[in-house]
């Protein structure tokens, strides 16, 4: 896998399923926790920003994992099947370019 695109993967992996996880987290709070009898809309409007900016940076990290292992982009259309889907089978898929490497 090239390097550089295995770098764009982490980040935006990361980033968008750190962002993803955390809006759960407070709308969970929001509905059982210290916020579920407060009446502010401040977490659920951090909660919807938070999923927002998640989608760009999870699909530019999956685009980065599918060139990175020589498959086409067109594979997070996958993303209509659930969230994880295209990570889990790009994930599983083999890599293609491990024979194309420059020593």
């Amino acid at each position: 896998m090239d390097a550089r695109e295995k770098k764009k993967a982490w980040i935006g992996l990361s980033l968008g399923i750190g962002l993803f996880l955390g809006a759960w987290a407070i709308i969970f709070a929001t509905v059982r926790g210290p916020w579920a009898e407060s009446h502010s809309g401040i977490p659920k409007v951090l909660a919807l920003v938070m999923l927002i900016v998640s989608v760009p940076f999870y699909l530019w990290g999956c685009a980065a994992l599918a060139r990175g292992k020589g498959y086409s982009s067109a594979i997070l259309i996958t993303c209509v099947l659930g969230w994880l889907f295209p990570v889990v089978v790009l994930l599983a898929l083999p890599d293609k370019r491990k024979n194309n490497r420059r020593w």
